[in-house]
């Protein structure tokens, strides 16, 4: 009984990778078996969630798979209402390799719930091969330049110390680590006058790079990636906080208290959540500074004009699942440039990582395989994640 429970497990798994890998090839962001909060507050374990980015709009969709052999009853449908209606998505589609029934299809009805039996999937399937369904169509990587060899050679010499070695090397692979390269639309200000105390607006469109592992903004120089600027998730409140220190070089509570509407207490509370995230920092008298000032998009680098890009194949081992989805790269963009997103793709970019053992504990050791030198903040990154990584 435990091995039929086992099949069956593995059989709905697949299915939800299969379904995952159909939404990339159409070009959408999708990810398997994601962990979503509804407006209730409720968290809602979801088969696979896929987001597609329009000029206008982005179309959010909730997939459930059912790996049956029986028929689909309107239970399972209804439940998909309710989750569709929790989290505000735009569409929700329940696929099975059996049949709905037909009080399953009547429930379906009237709301914006699609149902793909099986001889639906199969059609849906037919019109992608396989092959190409493993990979997303908005994907690329980067060839590295540095053998792995000599990347391992550079590790050992780091670990060289005047007494010996300083941490043993246990494994080591090549880490496919991924980026995002986003088209924005979004405004900067600029210092006016001779004190520049005045500030003009801007309409800038550029491509940005971002780590879509810790969502740091990024540049690339020409030799290595690095990492510019890098914020905690904000409230509304803080976002709007921070519009207003864009705009003038300092603030009091009692200024944004004017500017947000609201007490000074409470101005105090949203100016301290900037202050620890970094971005804020005080002044004498009550007085409020931007303490990292949020760079032109136009001025930083990415990775496509400056070196070659190969379309992601499906059989590219040791890639890196972003941590970092689509909804945060916009909420990013609108925090620092009150922009949007135009266009993306993702680009995975090669590591050779080196799992360390020093002093009882693990550590990965990341070299860029590009310029042959150790990256610190991807060495940290992947330290962080080290368990996940395949060495």
């Amino acid at each position: 009984m435990e091995n039929a429970y086992e099949k069956a497990y593995e059989k709905g798994v697949e299915l939800e990778k299969l379904i995952t890998r159909l939404f990339e090839a159409k070009g959408y962001y999708a990810k398997h078996n994601a962990l979503l909060v509804g407006r209730s507050g409720v968290k809602h374990q979801i088969d696979v969630y896929a987001e597609y980015k329009a000029p206008l709009h982005t179309s959010r969709i909730i997939v459930e798979c059912k790996a049956y052999d029986k028929p689909v009853n309107k239970d399972i449908v209804m439940k998909l209402i309710s989750e569709v209606n929790d989290l505000g998505v735009d569409r929700g589609i329940l696929v099975t390799t059996s049949y709905f029934t037909p009080d399953a299809v009547s429930t379906a009805s009237g709301y914006n719930i699609d149902l793909w039996d099986q001889a639906k999937l199969r059609e849906l399937l037919g019109e992608i091969p396989l092959e190409e369904a493993k990979a997303p169509q908005n994907a690329f990587y980067v060839e590295p330049r540095i053998g792995a060899g000599q990347c391992r050679l550079v590790v050992e010499r780091k670990l060289k110390g005047f007494l010996g070695m300083k941490g043993a090397i246990e494994e080591c692979a090549v880490i496919f680590y991924p980026f995002y390269e986003a088209h924005i639309e979004g405004k900067i200000y600029v210092s006016r006058g001779v004190l520049r105390r005045t500030t003009k607006e801007l309409i800038v469109n550029s491509a940005i790079l971002v780590d879509a592992m810790d969502g740091s903004l990024c540049n690339y120089t020409g030799k290595r990636v690095e990492r510019v600027l890098r914020i905690s998730r904000l409230t509304e409140d803080e976002a709007k906080a921070l519009k207003l220190f864009l705009v003038r070089p300092q603030i009091t509570t009692s200024g944004l208290a004017a500017f947000l509407g609201c007490s000074t207490s409470k101005a105090r509370r949203i100016v301290q959540g900037l202050v620890i995230k970094g971005l804020v920092a005080q002044g004498g008298r009550g007085i409020y500074v931007l303490k990292q000032r949020i760079p032109d998009p136009a001025a930083l680098r990415t990775l496509a004009p400056q070196l070659p890009l190969k379309p992601l194949q499906s059989s590219k081992e040791a890639i890196l699942t972003p941590k970092l989805n689509l909804s945060g790269l916009e909420n990013m963009v609108k925090v620092f440039w009150e922009g949007v997103v135009k266009d993306y793709r993702l680009i995975y970019y090669p590591y050779y990582a080196c799992k360390i053992a020093e002093k009882g504990r693990r550590r990965i050791e990341a070299i860029d395989m590009m310029s042959g030198e150790s990256d610190e903040e991807a060495s940290r990154i992947l330290t962080s994640i080290h368990e996940q990584l395949p060495i």
